[in-house]
């Protein structure tokens, strides 16, 4: 059965006014993100970050593919000094804008080998080495909102959805990474959009049924 996400008896955090498009509801979980305070902020990020090193998925991998956070999103940052002081390859996507591409390339200090780009995103340097992307086994990936069927809604532009149509088989282990405040109801989902194989939250864990 999944790990309750949510603190009470509620798997999710019900929406106050029903969304009537996807848009709409993008628009009411960024509200939801801004409300989350800097110290909140950064305790659940570092609460989120020890569970995750302490899975097994994270422990065997041997290449991660992270995100550099926003100002507004769950940082991933120790937990991506950890894995690089623990020897693991660990990526950050390059992104093309014009293309709405992005590919794994590796970092190896977090300070050095980012910078603030395009809608304040963090991207590798250019001398960051891109990384094939069938070497990755753990993909940890953002969005907006999560629900307890593992669906996932991004910011629009498909950017995560693309990669893993290119990914190939065998995929990765995908972890969907949130607030716990970001786990609603329902997701709204296209014939594009690709489920979660967890979802991670400061509060607890969902996964496919075994």
């Amino acid at each position: 059965m999944p790990t309750q996400l949510c603190r009470g008896d509620q798997l999710y955090h019900p929406l106050m006014h029903p969304p009537r498009s996807k848009s709409e509801l993008r628009a009411q979980l960024k509200n939801r993100l801004d409300g989350v305070s800097e110290q909140e902020r950064t305790d659940a990020s570092t609460q989120l970050c020890q569970r995750l090193i302490g899975t097994s998925y994270y422990q065997e991998a041997e290449t991660i593919l992270a995100y550099a956070s926003m100002a507004s999103e769950l940082s991933l940052d120790p937990l991506i000094e950890h894995a690089i002081s623990d020897g693991k390859t660990v990526c950050v996507p390059r992104i093309d804008w014009d293309h709405k591409a992005m590919e794994p390339a590796q970092i190896r200090n977090l300070d050095a080998d980012l910078r603030m780009g395009r809608y304040g995103v963090r991207a590798p340097v250019g001398g960051c080495p891109l990384v094939e992307k069938s070497t990755l086994d753990l993909i940890l990936i953002p969005g907006l909102g999560f629900d307890s069927g593992l669906r996932r809604l991004g910011r629009g532009a498909g950017f995560y959805d693309r990669m893993i149509d290119a990914l190939g088989m065998p995929r990765p282990l995908m972890v969907g990474v949130c607030f716990g405040c970001q786990v609603i109801e329902r997701v709204p989902t296209e014939a594009h959009d690709w489920l979660m194989d967890r979802v991670f939250a400061e509060t607890g864990e969902v996964r496919r049924p075994s």
